[in-house]
């Protein structure tokens, strides 16, 4: 019998020494809720963890781990571009869960108290948080491509141009791969990310060939009726107001817009105008030779007008049928930009040769076409009568003319085209005017005769 119970004795103390009777926790969470405690001589990675609590255990060991692998710095550069990243970042770690639940197995005692029971983690590598760690520094490192670019000088009348630059494009999966190798070496490491030049979509000589002065026209305000002061300095403020603007494809230039209400409060000076079929003195008088002038670089720059009106009669600074007359509150002038670029217009007075002169800016004509303006009158209108009214604010005898009689006529305007050698290559109609007959109205004072003054002289 005392055998017997010997052997039994020896059997459960070979059982302590030989390891774990079975696996009494599934996780980890399961021993930590539990309040697992491990047993005497543990050592896991250099850390002496013996009759810790897992949990005590598991937070000295993380706090180890962490500062272990944030302390591994990884440099990873692109260009002149670079970032610094730790492998705890970039989602190294040790299987420590792993390793304290095999601690736990083990016997509580251990007879061998000066030798421990030692314990070395592996690394881990969350690969999905290497990858998202990777795609994210191919961003922060990756260089966009800088299209070239043109500033219009409005002042100096010309462009500055902007060369463009080409950019970097990191491939993240590459540089995931690169990552790896460098935390399975477990050391600090500066790695030089593969990298793709990425080109501009747009060059030096593309902006250059895209901002082109496509078209140039010209009209004087020579004389005593359209060089008067006020009506010159009109001129020249509406020709600053549109100078410099610049608009993309499909977009609508609006006149009336961009020059704001004619009134004194913005500016505007009294200049001769036409209201009514009437000459008249007008905030503003003169800039409808801006929108005129403007017109005809329009068409030929063969840009799409959307809104434009003739005026009451021809005018002296422009060719029958070319004129585009404008007002607040009432006619405006719109074009739409159809070309595939942006355009530019530029505008300036000349107040030595006494010119306004409207320059458009864009990509020129196919195969080098350009386009003249023409037109002219193919019928005159009957002669208006004049209408005679009695005014009796008027004494015997005197006579006020109230508004000239103007015969009206029909003009046709075309555009010409031309080929690079300036050969004619066809005739295309634009518009067709019809200048109303204007009848004229005199008042005169009661008794007196239906006898014409003076005309007004006409602008």
């Amino acid at each position: 019998m005392k055998r017997v119970r010997w052997l039994l004795f020896l059997a459960f103390g070979i059982t302590l020494l030989s390891g774990c009777e079975k696996r009494e926790y599934a996780d980890i969470a399961e021993a930590i809720r539990a309040g697992a405690v491990l047993g005497e001589n543990i050592e896991i990675n250099g850390e002496d963890v013996s009759r810790m609590e897992v949990a005590l255990a598991r937070r000295i060991l993380t706090e180890q781990q962490d500062a272990y692998f944030s302390s591994l710095q990884h440099e990873i550069r692109a260009g002149e571009r670079n970032v610094h990243v730790s492998a705890a970042e970039l989602g190294a770690s040790w299987n420590l869960d792993d390793v304290l639940l095999k601690a736990l197995c083990l016997t509580q005692y251990y007879p061998g108290a000066n030798k421990a029971r030692t314990f070395a983690p592996s690394l881990v590598i969350d690969e999905r948080k290497l990858g998202e760690q990777a795609e994210h520094i191919a961003e922060a490192l990756q260089v966009a491509p800088q299209n070239a670019y043109a500033t219009y000088d409005a002042e100096k009348d010309r462009f500055d141009y902007t060369e463009s630059a080409e950019g970097l494009q990191i491939d993240a999966a590459r540089l995931a791969d690169q990552l790896k190798i460098a935390l399975l070496a477990e050391r600090s490491a500066s790695i030089e990310a593969h990298t793709i030049s990425v080109p501009p979509e747009y060059t030096i000589e593309e902006v250059r060939a895209d901002t082109q002065r496509i078209a140039e026209f010209s009209t004087s305000f020579r004389g005593g009726t359209y060089g008067k002061a006020n009506r010159v300095f009109n001129i020249a403020k509406a020709a600053e107001r549109i100078n410099g603007i610049t608009l993309a494809p499909g977009e609508e230039f609006d006149m009336n817009a961009v020059l704001g209400p004619r009134n004194g409060e913005n500016g505007w000076k009294e200049a001769t105008g036409i209201r009514d079929a009437v000459y008249v003195q007008e905030y503003g008088g003169g800039v409808c030779q801006v929108s005129t002038t403007l017109y005809n670089a329009v068409l030929m720059a063969d840009l799409t007008v959307t809104e434009r009106i003739h005026h009451s009669w021809p005018l002296g600074y422009i060719g029958i049928g070319r004129d585009a007359t404008i007002s607040t509150g009432g006619p405006n002038f719109k074009f739409r930009n159809t070309q595939e670029v942006p355009i530019t217009i530029g505008a300036h007075t000349d107040k030595k040769k006494k010119t306004v002169t409207v320059c458009i800016y864009g990509r020129p004509l196919a195969d080098g076409e350009t386009i003249r303006i023409t037109s002219k009158k193919v019928e005159t209108l009957p002669e208006p009568e004049t209408e005679v009214i009695i005014d009796a604010s008027l004494a015997p005898g005197v006579q006020q003319v109230v508004r000239e009689p103007r015969q009206g006529s029909v003009a046709v305007t075309y555009k010409e085209y031309y080929d690079a050698d300036g050969n004619f290559l066809r005739r295309e109609q634009v518009t067709k005017d019809k200048y109303r007959s204007i009848k004229g109205i005199i008042h005169i004072g009661p008794g007196t005769g239906s006898v014409y003054g003076d005309s007004v002289p006409s602008d």
